[in-house]
């Protein structure tokens, strides 16, 4: 129970902190929601682990068995040979091998991705949340570590991202549970008129995931009209500062040189000096990339899935925001010019 609490006590704190609605409770908002789906898939990867430890110890001991029937002791072959026969001994390695999660496995497990990774390859979380926990991770990441904050759609993602954590906390099997005396008010709150005595402790992440759930509730219409707006108004902005990049190349440009001049490497001086050579050179990104992220963006507004909606809202901020960082940066370096002179 105690365990369970742990992480509801975070669940309600996010609850109020969506409730005050201004930015500096969005992002502890976040981070909170973050810190409760890395423990919960923590727990998961762990009850994994233990589900396997026979297999896993038995594995250990049969390649040990394997090594000493390959040493060039003669001590370590002698008593290698004992056990079943070479065949027998490949085969039962092979087994287990395609069964159990190994060593280098397990230590991979630690990153938040491979995490996620991991549980969705053993069927313990399903296969659409994965880009949606990556991406508000990242977000997280920012928020936490280098003081960069979304503000214009922190609302929207911590709204997706409490739902997808009730997603997670559904799918989250306590397994054994230790009597530890009774539920604090936070989870004592989830009783359905029954003790908690008699009440099937197994039960109680999908009962507390479908409670917090109503008690919050993602109105998908708007989150996806946020969304899109945002998208659609970084990406006007996007093609605005292309067309602002071509006007003020001293050479004059063409349709199109705005966003290959942004992909120039450093080193390639002929394309820095040399419109031509600049034309000539084949670059990842042309505009019909742009005007396709304007079409995905605005495509989005038919979009009815959730986990869908924000794994493409994902999609296109990491196809287009290396690209919108550099025209900022090219724009920025016009003006400050214009100003100096």
């Amino acid at each position: 129970m105690k365990r369970l609490e742990l992480v509801i006590v975070q669940f309600e704190e996010v609850k109020r902190l969506i409730e005050v609605g201004r930015v500096p409770q969005l992002r502890l908002a976040h981070i909170l929601l973050d810190s409760a789906v890395e423990l919960i898939m923590h727990r998961m990867a762990e009850a994994v682990f233990h589900a396997e430890r026979l297999d896993f110890n038995r594995l250990v001991q049969l390649r040990r068995l394997e090594a000493m029937r390959k040493s060039d002791k003669p001590l370590n072959r002698l008593f290698g040979a004992e056990g079943p026969s070479d065949d027998v001994l490949r085969a039962e390695i092979q087994r287990l091998g395609e069964v159990v999660t190994s060593v280098t496995q397990r230590k991979k497990t630690t990153e938040f991705g491979k995490r996620i990774d991991f549980l969705v390859g053993k069927k313990k979380l399903p296969e659409d949340l994965a880009p949606v926990l990556k991406k508000l991770h990242d977000y997280r990441n920012e928020t936490y570590h280098r003081d960069q904050h979304r503000v214009e759609v922190i609302r929207s993602a911590v709204l997706i991202y409490f739902d997808a954590a009730c997603t997670v906390l559904d799918h989250y099997q306590p397994g054994m549970l230790i009597g530890d005396g009774s539920p604090g008010p936070e989870l004592a709150r989830f009783q359905d008129g029954t003790s908690f005595s008699r009440q099937n402790p197994f039960e109680l992440p999908q009962q507390v995931a479908k409670q917090l759930r109503e008690g919050v509730g993602l109105d998908l219409e708007a989150v996806r009209t946020a969304l899109v707006d945002h998208l659609l108004g970084r990406l006007d902005d996007l093609e605005s500062g292309l067309a602002y990049i071509e006007e003020n190349i001293p050479s004059g440009a063409i349709p199109g040189d705005g966003v290959r001049s942004m992909q120039i490497e450093d080193d390639d001086l002929e394309a820095i000096f040399d419109t031509q050579v600049l034309r000539s050179r084949k670059y990842p990104l042309t505009m019909k990339d742009v005007r396709s992220w304007i079409d995905r963006a605005t495509a989005m507004e038919g979009m009815g899935d959730k986990h869908a909606l924000f794994a493409e809202f994902a999609a296109l901020e990491d196809a287009f925001e290396d690209l919108e960082q550099k025209v900022r940066k090219a724009v920025w370096g016009i003006d400050e010019a214009a100003n100096m002179r």
